[in-house]
């Protein structure tokens, strides 16, 4: 019996990334990088997200439950998805006033509020009408001081529950305001 070595084929892709050597200015401020350096690869320049939105007054959060990164700019144009529309956020530290329409089966809405990793608030609202009329909605919505994130985004999550298996559909996720 002989033995002969073997070698398993694998395929690593590997990236070649480099330290910019040229400095990024966002609205007349330039990046400082705060240990965080902006990079280049194959002619492409990185930047981290957070610090951009930052600069550009935009807030940016990981959604956990959604598994998705949510970037809002207060210039932004109000959110809007099949079931809510023309949603308003005024508020702060805690105590928020939402806005908007609602377009959903039997006018009834959910909403959950979640700092990127738990639940703090869940609730629901009845609309004047359901699908397919729009109906205009308020919700008051308070947060506990202790309850607020130290640095992190409270999102408000407005949608509804499916009424073929109860999953939540037309999600609407709209920052409530970032700490840090």
């Amino acid at each position: 019996m002989t033995a002969f070595p073997s070698v398993a084929a694998t395929n690593k892709t590997s990236y070649s990334l480099t330290e910019a050597a040229y400095p990024i200015e966002v609205n007349g401020s330039v990046y400082t990088g705060q240990g965080l350096p902006v990079l280049v690869y194959k002619g492409n320049t990185y930047v981290p997200l957070r610090a951009m939105g930052d600069m550009l007054g935009a807030s940016v959060a990981w959604n956990d439950r959604q598994g998705k990164v949510v970037i809002s700019s207060g210039a932004a144009i109000a959110p809007c998805n099949n079931a809510f529309c023309d949603v308003l956020v005024t508020g702060s530290g805690g105590h928020y006033t939402v806005t908007g329409k609602g377009r959903v089966f039997e006018g009834v809405m959910q909403y959950a509020v979640e700092d990127g990793h738990d639940y703090l608030l869940e609730g629901h609202q009845l609309l004047d009408e359901g699908a397919p009329a729009w109906s205009p909605f308020s919700l008051k919505i308070t947060i506990p001081p202790e309850q607020l994130p130290t640095n992190g985004t409270l999102t408000l999550e407005l949608f509804e529950n499916s009424a073929k298996d109860g999953s939540q559909i037309n999600v609407l996720s709209i920052p409530l305001e970032t700490f840090q």
